[in-house]
């Protein structure tokens, strides 16, 4: 399809969430970094924080859609809406998002690119993971391109047969990077804030607190350090749970923050970064934290094992494993030169390979490759 590259591309970009999360963490700093070269429309839920900053970001090009619930209704009138403005282009971010996309596509005829943003078949049985497979291929016939957040992402789309007949991309997610004097103030405002005196070592996870993010066994490990400060950001199913069992069993080394408008004004406070997860894309807040020269302790998942194995950002520890990840939160802790080590790693990783402008530039390629053909 061809359309002039000489006018600004109006972009239809959509989301099925617009909550705290990895995802439209992501989608912000794309558009923030993505200004120059596009004009960008927003389709997402009404929901705090990020309904407002994409509304600020786009000059009120928002288009409302439930969150995580496709409404026929609302599709078709998102159609019309894209047909309306000349939209040039679809992205969709996430499953959720595809659905409305891939309609949008289908009946406005607008090219369409997919960012999958990890392969979320975690929870599926047999039967359900065929299901899905045979949606994603079949409606994959209105997806021009795949963005992939990572190689392993996308080894296991190929793994599981997802869009292998569609040309696909590994454009890394990215974050924004800070000098070491912005780090050194960010860390003194986040242990002032925190109240943070004791000298205990800091680990902090930012989480959603649902089965992906497996936190109970966070919690485990928690439980297992009593002498480890831990700080939890984000909310979820199992948050009141765990705040319950944390106030009934005596556990008192985690506070629990809930949701935060900027997460990065706590995170700074680490030593460590933990993340439990069963499952990951490429996650955003290890990232966050590499590019404040944290460490982290991951479970060794798809979306951490590469961040580990290929660009040395912390310690993987076994999934399911709670005496594996508290022997690596006290090596990173206590043993100040692998500390050292992995702190000037991930700062390098996150600076060279991780950037959030990188990610806009070579988003910016896959548009005009799609559109020129």
């Amino acid at each position: 399809m061809n359309k002039s590259l000489h006018r600004p591309t109006k972009v239809l970009m959509i989301t099925a969430r617009a909550d705290h999360g990895g995802g439209p963490r992501h989608l912000e700093l794309l558009l923030r970094d993505g200004a120059g070269w596009i004009t960008p429309y927003l389709a997402c839920p009404e929901d705090d924080p990020y309904w407002a900053r994409f509304n600020e970001i786009t000059g009120g090009r928002v288009f409302r859609i439930p969150h995580r619930k496709f409404e026929l209704r609302q599709a078709w009138r998102l159609a019309m809406h894209a047909r309306r403005e000349g939209i040039h282009l679809v992205h969709a971010h996430g499953k959720g998002a595809g659905l409305y996309a891939r309609f949008v596509s289908a009946i406005a005829r607008i090219p369409g690119v997919h960012t999958a943003h990890g392969i979320h078949v975690g929870e599926y049985g047999r039967i359900s993971r065929k299901i899905y497979g045979l949606y994603e291929n079949a409606s994959s016939l209105w997806v021009e391109h795949v963005i992939h957040v990572s190689d392993e992402e996308k080894s296991q789309a190929r793994a599981i047969g997802l869009w292998r007949k569609r040309p696909s991309t590994v454009i890394s997610n990215g974050v924004v990077s800070h000098t070491s004097s912005e780090i050194s103030d960010m860390r003194d405002r986040a242990r002032q804030k925190l109240g943070v005196q004791d000298g205990r070592p800091i680990a902090v996870t930012v989480s959603r607190f649902d089965y992906q993010k497996n936190m109970p066994e966070a919690y485990a490990i928690a439980k297992a350090l009593p002498d480890m400060h831990f700080i939890w950001i984000g909310s979820g199913v199992d948050s009141p749970t765990l705040a319950e069992r944390a106030a009934s069993e005596g556990v008192s080394n985690i506070t629990f923050l809930g949701q935060v408008d900027n997460p990065l004004n706590y995170l700074a406070a680490a030593d460590v970064y933990l993340s439990t997860s069963r499952w990951e894309g490429l996650p955003l807040a290890v990232l966050e934290a590499m590019s404040l020269g944290i460490p982290s302790v991951l479970s060794d998942v798809t979306g951490h094992v590469e961040l580990v194995r290929k660009h040395g950002v912390g310690l993987l520890y076994t999934l399911g494993d709670v005496g594996s990840a508290t022997a690596a939160l006290l090596r990173v802790a206590h043993e100040k030169p692998l500390q050292k080590a992995l702190s000037e790693q991930a700062l390098h990783s996150q600076l060279h390979k991780f950037s959030s402008k990188v990610v806009a530039m070579e988003t910016a390629a896959i548009y005009k490759k799609v559109l020129k053909e």
